[in-house]
């Protein structure tokens, strides 16, 4: 009892694990008392259960695989540490890249668990039974070992696997004995056990098929998915450019309609008031023109005419004796215009007469007593100073 004879507890565990795997003492003359201190470090370990043991002393099983001390020290120790190295255990056994006796030393650790932990025992058959199920892939040896200690622990449940394991002929006989010697230990008929059809493997079969099918599946999905989202964004992208350029199009179109339309507008508006400057400008020159012409032609064309009258009037009115002339000249200038004011009206166009009155009155106010008029005057006053 290493606790209580030497008072070991808690606090030691790191130096007994160190003192555990040190292949220095392991390798030791077999003479010193120092080559036994691993096995005791084993043995307080496991008394102590040291969860942090469990590993370490794990690496032993091939370490030091053709030791007889691990192979038979190391089931109790771990027989001692219990339920928490079955997981652990439970790993390295399914490793296949350990070797057979160290695969063999981890299935005795299981069993020797069992032993001393009853409660744990389903546990430990189940991790067992589920190795051998793997009966076609694992060494015989080892096969042969969980058999052995299958029925060590009367594991009547698993009876279908090991017969299956028999009749595929992956036990050797000389390690577990034969299928009826075993039936008989597991008090079992032979002929009412099934042989094993792993559900469980077949299940887990399709089940990483189903999901592979449906991983490509999804894959396939999600490809396809992805080329219609591209697809479409590529669609959508070019119906949105030719729209812009459709609408840009357009845009520049009417804007350009726009502009010609201002540039016409403008160019009416300006040209508008130039054109009605250019046509007052016409019509007056017209008008005056027509005025001067008027003018012209009633000056040379009745003027002489008025004038003729004039002077025959004025001979006609004046005195025969030699003596002062009793006619004013104002009644004769007057005479004169209204003989030419009914010669105009008469002779010219009624829509003329008025602007030719004011003409004449213009003249005649402007002129009075000079121009024609004023020539004929002289040559009356010239005739009567002649007759006198």
């Amino acid at each position: 009892d290493y606790i209580a004879e030497l008072g070991l507890g808690a606090e030691h565990i790191p130096d007994l694990i160190r003192m555990a795997v040190d292949q220095q003492l392991s390798g030791a003359d077999s003479a010193t008392l120092e080559v036994w201190a691993p096995i005791h470090a084993w043995r307080a370990l496991g008394q102590l259960q040291a969860e942090a043991a469990i590993e370490p002393l794990m690496h032993l099983f091939h370490q030091l695989e053709d030791s007889d001390w691990v192979n038979e020290e190391m089931p109790k120790v771990y027989g001692m540490i219990g339920a928490v190295a079955i997981p652990k255990l439970q790993t390295y056994l399914a490793d296949e890249s350990h070797g057979v006796f160290p695969r063999i030393t981890a299935i005795n650790s299981l069993e020797e668990i069992c032993k001393q932990h009853p409660d744990t025992r389903q546990k430990c058959i189940d991790v067992l039974t589920q190795q051998l199920k793997f009966f076609d892939q694992n060494p015989e040896e080892v096969n042969g070992f969980i058999v052995a200690s299958l029925l060590e622990l009367q594991a009547v449940e698993s009876a279908a696997v090991i017969k299956s394991a028999f009749v595929a002929q992956s036990v050797p006989e000389d390690i577990a004995g034969t299928w009826d010697d075993l039936c008989k230990s597991l008090g079992v008929t032979p002929d009412r056990i099934p042989l094993f059809t792993d559900v469980s493997l077949d299940t887990a079969l399709q089940t990483e098929n189903i999901d592979s099918n449906d991983k490509q599946q999804f894959e396939e999905v999600i490809i396809d998915d992805i080329h219609k989202i591209e697809n479409i964004a590529t669609e959508e992208v070019l119906q949105t450019e030719n729209f812009c350029s459709d609408n840009e199009q357009k845009l520049e179109d009417e804007i350009a309609d726009d502009v010609q339309h201002i540039e016409d507008v403008v160019a009416n508006k300006i040209q508008q008031p130039f054109d009605v400057v250019v046509n007052d400008v016409t019509k007056f020159v017209d008008i005056s023109s027509n005025y001067l012409q008027l003018i012209e032609d009633v000056t040379s064309d009745v003027k002489p005419e008025i004038l003729q009258n004039v002077e025959s009037t004025t001979t006609k009115d004046q005195p025969k004796s030699g003596g002062k002339n009793s006619v004013d000249e104002q009644e004769i200038a007057d005479a004169t215009f209204k003989v030419e004011t009914s010669q105009l009206k008469s002779e010219a166009s009624p829509l003329s007469v008025e602007n030719v009155e004011n003409t004449i009155s213009i003249q005649v106010v402007a002129s009075r007593g000079f121009g024609r008029v004023a020539t004929s005057q002289s040559k009356s006053k010239s005739n009567k100073r002649k007759k006198r």
